[in-house]
């Protein structure tokens, strides 16, 4: 995944219009979570190119920030996109094994921790981050989302199903809670967005480095034959009412504390 997301430095913001909105709600949520919320220390954690971080240095600018990813091309844009700022470090790591010696205050994350399998384990490494007291604000995108995607690809290809499934919602606050935090809010929605066809709909997703891993690949790939007829089904299923076609994106917004 890393070398996936590699590829896609220069093309993701471009593409990037639902991860930048879930920014904003993933703030909004912690605002009403937390409104007297005064962190010294952040981590972003899977930063990427710096979509929520911008946000945090806006909300938080006395805070020191931490923006880690494991994609070093996303952290070079992201150290590009603060230069200057001395209140803010860009760090190539894998946050499942991210160890450091202070706690945090915060951390957030966005559209990154289903990336991070087992999110279990994932969840309870960030949580032990924490000061005690300390905040996680996440946004992870969990089963519904790409629903479109997948079930055109069922009936085009039924026995080339991805390997992986995307969390559920009860799943992941599950694990939450076994982390040691104590959830203080919770949320989910579906986010729609439009394409003007099924192949830039493709384009798109690929373009922000998300076809790769186990939730999109199967052990053998869509032969040329079955890619067009999933563009095919696509358009034809999913077409939008003023014209082009719809992907829906299923978010958990999920705010805990450490105990």
């Amino acid at each position: 995944m890393a070398a996936r997301f590699e590829a896609a430095v220069e093309s993701y913001e471009a593409h990037a219009g639902v991860q930048g909105s879930t920014a904003r709600r993933l703030l909004d949520e912690l605002e009403c979570a937390c409104p007297h919320l005064c962190p010294r220390c952040v981590l972003d954690v899977g930063c990427g190119t710096g979509l929520l971080t911008a946000l945090v240095r806006e909300r938080f600018d006395a805070a020191w920030v931490c923006a880690v990813d494991v994609a070093e091309g996303m952290v070079r844009t992201c150290a590009r996109r603060f230069s200057g700022d001395d209140r803010l470090s860009c760090v190539v790591a894998d946050a499942r094994r991210f160890a450091v010696r202070s706690g945090f205050d915060l951390i957030v994350s966005n559209a990154a921790l289903h990336w991070m399998p087992p999110i279990s384990r994932t969840l309870r490494g960030l949580a032990g981050l924490l000061q005690p007291g300390g905040v996680m604000a996440a946004a992870v995108m969990v089963a519904g989302t790409l629903r479109e995607l997948h079930s055109a690809r069922r009936r085009v290809a039924p026995d080339k199903r991805p390997r992986r499934k995307l969390p559920r919602p009860c799943e992941v606050l599950a694990a939450v809670e076994r982390s040691g935090l104590r959830v203080l809010r919770r949320h989910t929605e579906v986010v729609t967005a439009h394409y003007p066809d099924a192949r830039a709909f493709l384009k798109a997703i690929h373009e922000q480095g998300v076809t790769g891993g186990d939730f999109s690949r199967a052990q053998r790939p869509l032969n040329r034959t079955e890619l067009q007829r999933l563009v095919a089904e696509y358009d034809r299923r999913y077409a939008a009412e003023g014209g082009g076609v719809v992907a829906s994106y299923r978010l958990l917004y999920v705010v805990g504390e450490r105990q």
